[in-house]
């Protein structure tokens, strides 16, 4: 699993955002399972909306420092369409969920014409986990977001 410098993350999260950040194998299918606390309490996620989505990122100037990969993230050209993610086991009252990479998202990623394995600039992936909370009384809606940032690498044995 790839580090990444905190240089790095903050091009995409900014410095105090939560950021979930990996490297993937091409049709790998995993999962994070999130809990939102605050206060060392569950937020209860009822009534939220949970949303999330990547895009296609051109990554550049790809470099394995000591402090962990570094690199350069800009748009994608032509601008591709955003990949939605599967959120399930929703646990509204304990403020838990999951946050799926599956055969889904996979199928809309498989056009990808730079995930060959002695690729210079890997496949990148930013977006954002939205939990959305509607006004109630006097509080205001606010959105939760955490940012995501994945590179997907080849494996070696699937041929694309």
């Amino acid at each position: 699993m790839a580090i990444f410098n905190k240089n790095t993350l903050a091009q995409v999260s900014g410095f105090d955002n939560p950021i979930l950040a990996g490297e993937l194998v091409w049709d790998q299918q995993t999962y994070w399972n999130l809990s939102f606390t605050s206060n060392g309490l569950p937020v209860d996620l009822t009534g939220a909306t949970l949303d999330a989505q990547i895009v296609r990122r051109e990554l550049s100037n790809i470099v394995d420092t000591r402090n962990g990969l570094t690199f350069d993230i800009a748009d994608y050209s032509p601008t591709p369409a955003a990949i939605p993610l599967t959120i399930t086991n929703v646990s509204a009252v304990a403020g838990t969920c999951t946050l799926v990479i599956d055969a889904g998202a996979w199928s809309l990623m498989s056009t990808d014409p730079e995930l060959e394995i002695n690729a210079q600039n890997p496949v990148g992936y930013s977006g954002r986990v939205k939990v959305s909370f509607p006004a109630s009384g006097g509080t205001p809606a606010d959105d939760m977001i955490i940012f995501l940032l994945f590179i997907v690498r080849s494996d070696g044995v699937i041929v694309l």
